[in-house]
C-alpha cells in the first residue's frame, strides 16, 4: 500500500529547534521569547506585550507633625531633625510650597490660644527660613487655636496630642483649559483656580456679582478631591489693629462658609487666615488704594503627591509551552 509518508518524516520534529526556542517563554511571564524583550524577568511580576516589568504609581500624602508644651510655642530638640527632613524634601522639591498649621488645646481663653497657636505655626517656619533658607514666600502659616481638635481635650493624652503644628505639602493646581488671566469689577473670574473679592468698609458681606466665581471655585474643590483652598482675608488700615485683624478673619470665614453650605467641603480642605491690614497690595494713602487693600484673596492647589513604582498583578496570554504540553506526539 502506498503511502505519503514514510517512517522518516514521522520521526522529524514540526519544527525547527531554533523555532520552537524562539516560541517558548523561558522566563515564564506570558510572552514568548520572540516578543521578549526583558528576557529573565522576575516570576510573579507583571510585564506589558515586550515583556518587560509593568508598574503604576502609587500615591501618598506627605504629613508632617510636631507638639509643643503646655502654653509653650518653643521647639522642642527632638523635632529638629524632623524639620532638617522636611527642608531637604523641600530643597529638592522646588515647586512645592508648605502649610504650617498652628494649633492648641482648649485650656486659656480662645483669644490667647489662637495667638499661640499662631505662634507655634510661626516658630516652626521660622526655623525653616532661618536655618534652611527655605524661601519665606513657600510657606504659608496658619492659625486656628482650640478650633480643629484631634482628640478629645477631656484627658492629658487628648491635650497633648492638641498641642501641635501640622504640615502639608501642596504644589499649584491647575485647569485644564484656564480662562484668560483677567479680572475687574465688572468680570470677576470664573474657572481659575485663584479669585480676589473686594468688600466694603466694615464689612464682611460678599457682593453678589462674586457669588459665581466662589460657586466655581467650590465646584473645582467637588471634583478634585485632591485639592485645598486658601482663602486669606485682608483690611485697610483704618481701625484698631486688633479689630481689623478680626475683620479680616470674618471676610474669610464668609467665603469659607459659603463654599462649606453649597458643596459640603471639609473645612479641613479650607485653608482660612486672617491678615488684618498687616499685608496690603497698594498704599492705604487714598481711597483707591485702601478699597484695594479690603479683600479676601483665594488660591485653590493641590495636595503633593510622591510616586512609587509597584509591580501589578499578573496577567498571562497564551503560552506556547502549554499548547506544545496539548500537543500529540507520534
Amino acid at each position: 500500500m502506498f503511502s505519503l509518508f514514510s517512517s522518516l518524516a514521522i520521526s522529524q520534529p514540526l519544527y525547527s529547534a531554533n523555532l520552537m526556542n524562539r516560541l517558548k517563554d523561558s522566563d515564564l511571564d506570558g510572552v514568548i521569547n520572540a516578543r521578549d524583550l526583558c528576557a529573565h524577568t522576575a516570576q510573579g511580576i507583571d510585564v506589558d506585550i515586550h515583556g518587560c516589568p509593568l508598574t503604576e504609581l502609587e500615591s501618598f500624602s506627605f504629613d508632617f507633625d510636631v507638639q509643643f508644651n503646655i502654653g509653650s510655642a518653643k521647639l522642642r530638640p527632638e523635632y529638629h531633625a524632623h524639620l532638617q527632613d522636611l527642608a531637604t524634601f523641600l530643597q529638592q522639591a522646588p515647586d512645592t510650597q508648605l502649610l504650617i498649621e498652628g494649633h492648641t488645646d482648649n485650656t486659656g481663653t480662645e483669644g490667647y490660644n489662637l495667638t499661640l497657636s499662631k505662634k507655634r505655626a510661626e516658630a516652626i517656619a521660622g526655623a525653616l527660613m532661618s536655618t534652611f533658607n527655605i524661601d519665606p514666600k513657600r510657606i504659608k502659616t496658619l492659625a486656628y487655636g482650640q478650633e480643629r481638635p484631634i482628640a478629645s481635650n477631656d484627658t492629658e493624652v487628648g491635650r497633648t496630642r492638641n498641642r501641635r503644628v501640622s504640615g502639608e505639602i501642596v504644589v499649584p493646581f491647575h485647569y485644564k483649559n484656564e480662562a484668560e488671566n483677567h479680572q475687574d469689577a465688572k468680570h470677576p473670574r470664573i474657572g481659575r483656580s485663584d479669585l480676589i473679592i473686594p468688600f466694603k468698609s466694615n464689612r464682611d458681606s460678599v457682593k453678589e456679582i462674586y457669588r459665581p466665581s466662589i460657586q466655581s471655585l467650590g465646584k473645582t474643590l467637588q471634583d478634585n478631591p485632591d485639592t485645598l483652598l486658601i482663602i486669606e482675608g485682608h483690611t485697610d488700615n483704618v481701625g484698631r489693629r486688633d479689630y481689623n485683624l478680626a475683620l479680616s478673619i470674618e471676610r474669610a470665614n464668609k467665603v469659607a462658609e459659603m463654599i462649606r453650605a453649597q458643596f459640603s467641603i471639609s473645612k479641613n480642605r479650607l485653608k482660612v487666615r486672617g491678615y488684618g491690614q498687616d499685608v496690603p497690595i497698594t498704599s492705604n494713602a487714598t481711597e483707591a488704594g485702601r478699597k484695594k487693600n479690603r479683600r479676601v484673596s483665594t488660591e485653590i492647589v493641590k495636595t503633593f503627591k510622591a510616586t512609587q513604582k509597584v509591580p501589578l498583578p499578573k496577567w498571562t496570554i497564551w503560552s506556547v509551552d502549554e499548547m506544545d504540553q496539548k500537543t500529540p506526539k507520534n
